[in-house]
């Protein structure tokens, strides 16, 4: 069972639901692309909605005839909910397919183009999300209150969707990393993204509760506002500055082999306090040759935007960079 992490503004007074049906959360990425019509590469815009991204792209394999690493996406979708992305398939020397998607599967292609560049993971820089919040229960005016507290950036928690049902994710990890478990390619990479993602939620734990996620320690590492860039920096007025401005943002660990940039004596000491609560996951992730990486601990929305429909459903729209969770800002607003 995962723990619950504290929240920035406290423990929300409004409960709800959220994604009572798949059709409550629509994402889609936000990604430009101009095609050369020439190439060895197929781009399609897909919409799914009840499967994952591996499937889908296991059936485009399939429907090409080529193997299954042929295809590429730029990130991993929800399952359960309306998703827009794009994937590539590969097809050199093979003359362009015409891309019929069978009648039981519940996805569909949108758009498609020939290019001459693979698309890469990691590729598209925003999600755009589109939530209704339903079945809403207490004062909507609190609700109302805080999002413009939540405009100005929230804890950029990992969502419990990384974690697997009930932390299972986790579990699997630790028989794995125990010796009780081979998992294939595929989960191998899930189960190490999992275990990351519980120490840097850890972490970003106890800088919520002590005040600091967002105001910056001495010895802090910062990350610059939607991107990976990451520098040291004392705490002079500069930075105080940048801070507040959400132009840059305190780091946390995403856990390996100490890389060139590490923390300083303040932030290492709180770091390495949790990183002893789960031995068993850094030395298995060192085991596995991951290096220490850094992610930002706070993110800021772009165009938030709420419309409340009747008196128990609200909807959200807004964009957060790749790799960030719109369950962790909805968590801000309600208890779900």
């Amino acid at each position: 069972m995962l723990p619950d992490w504290p929240r920035a503004l406290g423990l929300p007074i409004v409960s709800g639901v959220l994604k009572a049906r798949p059709e409550d959360f629509v994402v889609e990425e936000v990604f430009e692309v101009e095609f050369s019509d020439d190439g060895e590469f197929d781009w399609l815009w897909i919409e799914k909605c009840g499967d994952n991204t591996e499937y889908v792209a296991k059936q485009l394999a399939r429907l090409a005839g080529v193997k299954p690493r042929a295809v590429t996406y730029s990130g991993q979708k929800d399952r359960h909910a309306v998703t827009r992305q794009w994937f590539c398939v590969h097809l050199p020397g093979k003359h362009k397919p015409e891309w019929r998607v069978p009648e039981n599967e519940t996805w569909q292609i949108l758009r498609q183009g020939r290019h001459r560049q693979k698309l890469r993971l990691g590729s598209h820089r925003y999600n755009r999300f589109i939530l209704r919040l339903t079945a809403l229960d207490g004062d909507l005016a609190l609700l109302e209150a805080r999002l413009p507290v939540i405009a100005q950036g929230f804890p950029n928690y990992f969502g419990e969707q990384r974690f697997g049902h009930g932390g299972g994710n986790i579990d699997a990890c630790r028989q794995w990393f125990a010796g009780h478990l081979t998992p294939g390619r595929f989960d191998r990479g899930m189960y190490l993204s999992a275990a990351r993602a519980l120490i840097f939620n850890s972490v970003l734990a106890a800088r919520v509760s002590s005040g600091h996620w967002n105001s910056g320690l001495d010895g802090d590492v910062f990350a610059l506002r939607d991107s990976g860039s990451v520098f040291l920096a004392n705490l002079d007025a500069d930075t105080l500055l940048r801070l507040a401005e959400g132009d840059i943002h305190p780091s946390g660990p995403l856990y390996g082999k100490p890389g060139k940039l590490g923390p300083g004596a303040e932030v290492a000491l709180l770091e390495e306090k949790v990183y002893g609560e789960f031995a068993d996951l850094c030395a298995g992730l060192i085991n596995n040759n991951l290096t220490m990486e850094r992610r930002a601990m706070r993110v800021v929305p772009k165009n938030l935007q709420w419309q409340q429909l009747g008196n128990e459903a609200v909807s959200l729209a807004f964009s957060l960079p790749r790799g960030c969770f719109a369950t962790a800002l909805v968590r801000e607003l309600i208890n779900y």
